[in-house]
């Protein structure tokens, strides 16, 4: 299977202007997305896509690939354009893995489980991730996208902001409670009809994307990873994942970074 993993990231994020090049041990938060991503020996080909100068220069100087995409709104739009220009080139990929640039923790393990799902269950046309949510404040938080999912054969049934599902039952926080890691993957085929059929009422109320699936009478099939990772929405989280990758194993072991020779500092940008 022909994989493409595109990793979109651009310095106009709302919530946290410039947040792609801040670093974290010496690395940009980019820098780590995309070295952690690249580890994972399934995608046939790893891309940073960016409107951003700057971003493009941080991935070259880690010997990266990237390609410049126009401004776009929607981060499905930018992975879409960067899939129809890389595609002129290299022909057509099976699946395009949208890998947001805002996962500086992630592990190649989560992609290979991923690509692997698409490859031994082909009637889904589109494929997410999600890892336990273990604290009552992620449960809570709106940044935080929780995900609901049938148990026989994973097929995402809702996501919101919202601590779903509801803890009225079962106390603060149900046993089993899922937030979504930003990893999704698509037919590219159906990626077009993505985009096509435009926003959707619950994609707009509950600011999710891929609620757009459902609406669309499509399925998600969603992979769940014993794996906890962090996402780098605001400034607080920048600083709780600067203390975690201090003890992260992935960074710890050499892998990738100074430590393996590869980036310098590159793209340091103050907090």
């Amino acid at each position: 299977m022909r994989t493409i993993a595109i990793i979109p990231a651009r310095m106009g994020s709302g919530r946290f202007p410039g947040k792609p090049l801040h670093s974290i041990e010496g690395v940009s938060m980019i820098g780590h997305c995309y070295l952690r991503t690249r580890l994972s020996q399934t995608p046939t080909r790893v891309v940073v896509a960016t409107p951003n100068e700057e971003v493009a220069q941080d991935i070259r100087a880690l010997g990266g690939d990237v390609i410049l995409t126009p401004e776009f709104d929607m981060c499905n739009d930018r992975i879409a354009w960067a899939y129809n220009e890389i595609a002129k080139v290299d022909g057509p990929y099976d699946l395009v893995i949208n890998v947001q640039g805002d996962q500086p923790l992630i592990y190649p393990e989560m992609l290979d489980a991923l690509i692997d799902a698409a490859r031994t269950d082909p009637a889904f046309p589109s494929f997410t991730m999600v890892e336990p949510c273990t604290t009552l404040d992620d449960f809570h938080d709106l940044n935080r996208v929780k995900v609901l999912f049938r148990e026989k054969d994973g097929g995402l049934i809702y996501m919101s902001r919202a601590p779903i599902p509801s803890p009225k039952k079962h106390g603060s926080m149900p046993e089993k409670t899922y937030k979504h890691v930003a990893i999704i993957a698509f037919k590219p085929d159906f990626l077009q009809k993505f985009l096509d059929f435009g926003m959707t009422y619950n994609e707009h109320i509950e600011g999710i994307d891929y609620n757009r699936v459902l609406e669309m009478g499509a399925e998600m099939k969603v992979i769940a990873t014993d794996i906890v990772t962090d996402t780098v929405d605001t400034p607080e989280d920048l600083e709780r994942v600067r203390v975690t990758m201090r003890t992260d194993r992935l960074w710890l072991s050499g892998a990738y970074g100074p430590r393996a020779g590869g980036a310098s500092g590159a793209g340091e940008t103050a907090p």
